[in-house]
């Protein structure tokens, strides 16, 4: 009986915990790759020092460890398995959601947050393979006992100080995730900002004090201090909240009459809360070696690699942030809704102008990181990419040659990067396949929207539903959406041109803060020109498909064959 195929999935509940009288060595292992891997990068759906305590007493209840064993799973190097991967996950984590909705104590009314943590990790594992629905149904419950276990609060005195950190850092992880999946149209969070009320999380281990404060106070407006220490985590939950207000105030705020330039506006205070959170975030970026010096991935602590990913994850969601506020598709349909009398001559053209930048800072942010191995790559780093590269697409079709020729080299590097990730994530390859077909549809949207006075009332409904699609994180999630549908032939026929090779083909950043190879600044100015595609522009058949090449996250020590043992894992499953 294999795990993919067998009828009665629920016959693992006779092989709980208490049965055992040492701890599941399948499970150990996916531990020791979980917390490597996966953990507080971004998602710290656990404290790691409480949870080896409680995995060495063999006390992680069923539904958590299958949970935790099909999350592990993703992060296995052996091309062998590359086929039956995403069945595996699927069936560990099918076996761990009708524990938790048949057991009797599925959902009683203990402190207990395993069911909380399950359905999270449960959570990203069906969003990352197209069950939307699912992922909404997990996210909403994991929200909701959260919530009654008044997660959003300080925890009690009567919890220890390693539950008390968990239990902060798990709500500040359902939180990154309820904010991520709503980057979309008409889909609201499930946790109100307001709601939060507990201080942010912060590393206990870190070189220097963290502060201790609220979301509320570290983004009060009347109290700025850059000064402050709230650590790269609590900047990153600081970011995804203002995230959160740039979808709403550019996706999901319909005949608003507020005008974008004002500086009383939503959107100047978006500015503003980004430009003061980027300020932190330097501020508060580890100290990483000198170029030429820097240990290897194998020496350094968990600590270290945790703090990079969340400043990775706070530069990229600064960068995304800007890149929805200022989109040229967003921007158009915000100014058509307002009068535009009392717009400044060059607003419209410099806001434009910038977020082109930050387009080009995120992709090389997320690259760059890559390439220096500091980081696996969250699945929502997709989404970040293909929203950065649709801008690049529109000026593809540019009048000035040197930023026609800029765009088509990031979008190279983001599809190379696309293809690589999707070794890990299923949707990374639909995001490319959507990027390639926007791509061949920019010259008329380039020419409707790159205008002084953007034309999108003559863009049809199929055109409005792409363009609407690609800024869409669950649109995204949807092999079925309306970017597939339009150009599906194009992609098939894209050229392949002979001239163009393989590899990473980022353009420099000049003036870009460089740390340790990862270009985190974004004092870059292009000049930028509009209209239809010139004769010398750049072609958007250049857009090959990149091959995938092979990942091994998890090669052992001794450089042989990785330490994960799938035989005897699914054998141990299948008793």
């Amino acid at each position: 009986m294999t795990l993919s195929s067998h009828n009665d999935p629920m016959d693992t509940r006779k092989r709980s915990p208490s049965n055992s009288p040492t701890p599941d060595t399948v499970f150990l292992e996916a531990c020791d790759i979980y917390f490597r891997h996966s953990h507080n990068k971004p998602y710290g759906f656990f404290n790691a020092e409480l949870f080896q305590q409680k995995a060495a007493k063999n006390l992680v209840p069923l539904h958590l460890r299958l949970a935790l064993i099909a999350t592990a799973t993703r992060y296995s190097s052996r091309s062998q398995w590359r086929e039956r991967k995403q069945s595996t996950i699927d069936g560990y984590a099918r076996c761990s959601w009708e524990l938790i909705v048949t057991s009797q104590n599925g959902l009683d009314d203990t402190d207990d947050v395993t069911v909380i943590q399950a359905l999270a990790l449960l959570a990203v594992i069906d969003a990352t393979a197209g069950r939307r629905r699912g992922a909404w149904v997990k996210i909403g419950m994991a929200v909701r006992i959260s919530q009654d276990l008044q997660l959003m609060l300080e925890p009690s005195a009567k919890f220890s100080s390693l539950e008390r950190d968990e239990r902060r850092n798990l709500f500040w992880s359902l939180y990154l995730l309820d904010r991520f999946v709503c980057c979309s149209f008409q889909r609201p969070p499930a946790i109100k900002d307001s709601d939060c009320l507990l201080n942010l999380p912060t590393y206990r281990s870190s070189g220097k004090r963290e502060s201790t404060t609220t979301l509320k106070g570290l983004l009060d407006e009347n109290n700025r201090d850059t000064t402050l220490r709230p650590g790269m985590f609590g900047i990153s939950i600081a970011l995804v909240s203002v995230l959160g207000r740039t979808i709403k105030c550019m996706m999901n705020t319909e005949d608003n009459q507020e005008k974008p330039w004002h500086l009383d506006s939503e959107y100047r205070r978006i500015h503003r809360d980004l430009e003061f959170l980027k300020e932190l975030a330097v501020n508060n970026s580890p100290v990483l070696a000198a170029p030429g010096e820097a240990r290897p991935q194998d020496e350094m602590h968990d600590s270290d690699r945790e703090r990079i990913a969340h400043m990775v994850l706070s530069h990229t969601l600064y960068h995304l942030s800007h890149c929805i506020l200022s989109h040229p598709y967003l921007l158009s349909l915000k100014i058509q809704s307002v009068p535009v009398s009392d717009m400044p001559p060059a607003w419209l053209e410099e806001t434009r102008a910038t977020c082109l930048v930050h387009a080009g800072s995120l992709i090389t942010v997320l690259v760059e990181a890559k390439a220096a191995g500091y980081m696996p790559v969250p699945s929502v780093y997709s989404y970040c990419i293909l929203v950065a590269s649709t801008i690049h697409a529109l000026y593809l079709h540019s009048d000035d040659i040197a930023v026609s020729h800029g765009s088509a080299e990031y979008l190279k590097t983001s599809l190379e990067y696309l293809g690589e990730v999707s070794e890990l994530w299923t949707n990374a390859q639909m995001i490319a396949n959507a990027l390639k077909s926007f791509a061949l549809q920019c010259g008329r949207y380039s020419d409707l929207l790159l205008r002084e006075k953007p034309l999108v009332d003559e863009l049809t409904p199929t055109e409005a539903a792409v363009l609407r699609s690609v800024l869409d994180y669950w649109a995204m999630m949807d092999p079925h959406n309306a970017v597939f549908d339009v150009a599906q032939n194009g992609v098939d026929g894209l050229l392949h041109n002979p001239d163009i090779g393989p590899g990473y083909l980022t353009p420099p950043t000049p003036g870009a803060v460089a740390v340790e190879g990862i270009t985190l600044g974004v004092e870059m100015s292009h000049s930028v020109g509009f209209g239809q595609k010139s004769g010398d522009s750049v072609d958007p058949d250049i857009l090959i498909q990149w091959p995938a090449s092979i990942m091994s996250p998890m090669a052992s020590e001794d450089g042989g064959s990785p330490r994960w043992d799938w035989d005897s894992e699914l054998n141990a499953m299948n008793d």
